[in-house]
């Protein structure tokens, strides 16, 4: 019960970390449409949201996964020059 609101704060702090910012600035209001679940793909009324991000905080590391792999994180050893090059495309 108590292991998704760790996670919770575990997110928080690795997004704080390793978040790529440009990406979020670019793309804010898919980033809301996929929190709110208000996407095609996964649309969900909002309690049935909360109880959908409650079972995926359970499993923490798919969910990093999943964020370094569409690239909304960098991945922990990047240099400036890996985080610029994931970037080049962002502003064309």
């Amino acid at each position: 019960m108590i292991q998704p609101i760790v996670n919770l704060f575990k997110l928080i702090r690795i997004v704080r970390e390793r978040g790529n910012r440009p990406l979020f600035q670019r793309s804010c209001k898919q980033v809301l449409d996929i929190l709110f679940c208000r996407n095609d793909i996964n649309r969900k009324n909002p309690v049935s949201a909360l109880f959908y991000w409650f079972g995926v905080l359970k499993g923490l590391d798919m969910l990093i996964w999943r964020l370094e792999t569409f690239g909304f994180l960098h991945l922990p050893g990047s240099t400036d020059d890996d985080r610029a090059r994931l970037n080049r495309y962002i502003d064309s």
